[in-house]
């Protein structure tokens, strides 16, 4: 059977689904990590924490990654490359295979 866009076959299902779902998923895990460590800074005035609270709610998958990149201080540097790094690298992985799985 001939895999085509009129016919997908298992494969672009099962990365399809990937591809819709990672993005969730990465808010899901990335958007609490990041309030709970805006939450536990002493040092940044009201004004910054409300703007990084509405970067971290309103922009999905990019404002909680770059909180936690840029401005957070409650995590150790190499957990917080690895945690962003790692999601980053794992959606451009998908995004690749689901490219390659419509070929």
């Amino acid at each position: 059977m001939e895999t085509t866009f009129a016919n997908p076959g298992f494969w672009t299902y099962f990365i399809g689904s990937y591809a819709y779902y990672l993005p969730f998923v990465l808010t899901m895990v990335w958007a609490p990590l990041a309030l709970f460590g805006l939450s536990k800074q002493k040092d940044m005035d009201t004004t910054k924490q409300i703007i990084w609270s509405l970067v971290i709610l309103v922009v999905p998958v990019l404002g909680p990654a770059l909180y936690l990149l840029l401005a957070d201080k409650e995590y150790e540097k190499k957990f917080k490359q690895i945690a962003v790094g790692g999601g980053f690298g794992v959606f451009v992985l998908v995004w690749v295979l689901s490219l390659i799985s419509h070929i």
